[in-house]
């Protein structure tokens, strides 16, 4: 875990400097506030990851020596049934990309359409 957190800390150290290097020599405002962003998930990442071992007194039987590989496996993933949620889903974001052309009646249907579709694909994912 401490080098995953010196990991990600190296990275966000990376961007900085790069990201003011960048802005020091004339860059465009785009490229700095991209490297800049970088600074931020890399912060981000390191973190979270000390945040974690802070709250949690166990090591993850990855920080672990004598740990065996079964011991890491828990729960691999949660896998919805077949459904056609996805094409109601392709349906409501077509109407709503359509409805800059035709009007805002299709946008409205569209976002309509997609926000009811992802609202039950995330019910659908919890069961």
């Amino acid at each position: 875990m401490k080098l995953e957190v010196w990991l990600w800390a190296g990275v966000t150290i990376y961007f900085t400097v790069l990201g003011l290097l960048y802005m020091a020599v004339g860059g465009e405002a785009a490229g700095a506030s991209l490297l800049l962003m970088a600074t931020g998930f890399g912060g981000l990442m390191a973190g979270w990851i000390w945040d974690w071992r802070r709250h949690h007194d166990h090591p993850r039987p990855a920080d672990r020596g004598d740990a065996d590989a079964q011991e890491d496996v828990g729960l691999v993933g949660v896998y919805p049934s077949a459904s056609v949620r996805p094409l109601a889903v392709a349906v409501g974001m077509t109407a709503t990309v359509a409805g800059v052309v035709l009007g805002s009646w299709m946008t409205m249907a569209g976002v309509a359409i997609l926000a009811s579709q992802v609202a039950l694909l995330v019910r659908d994912a919890d069961e």
